[in-house]
């Protein structure tokens, strides 16, 4: 289980912050955002089952979090960062569907390639 040692992705100092988005904003700042803390106690079997659900759309909200800083701050984690070819897909289409910066979309296509 990860909280939040500062603001991050809409969660405040000492909120609980999903695992998956947890072990993201680790790789992608180089000063944390969270902490681990002890494990989680068992989950109920409801908590699985929506956690589960929200995965899909946990993702997007990621990448666009993602996208969701300065230019040069986007490109230069582009270029620096260990993201997957399904990642740096999901990033060109919302940068290309949303913020259009030709910096970004030209990073994201270089490395597809």
């Amino acid at each position: 289980m990860y909280k939040a040692i500062l603001e991050i992705g809409g969660y405040k100092i000492g909120e609980k912050v999903p695992t998956e988005k947890a072990e993201v904003w680790l790789k992608m700042y180089s000063v944390p955002h969270v902490k681990k803390v002890d494990e989680e106690s068992e989950e109920s079997f409801e908590d699985k089952k929506l956690e589960t659900s929200k995965k899909e759309s946990s993702k997007n909200v990621m990448l666009d979090d993602y996208l969701g800083r300065n230019t040069n701050v986007v490109k230069k984690n582009i270029e620096e960062d260990d993201l997957s070819q399904k990642q740096l897909e999901g990033l060109l289409k919302l940068e290309e569907s949303d913020k259009k910066r030709k910096v970004v979309i030209q990073a994201l296509k270089e490395r597809l390639n």
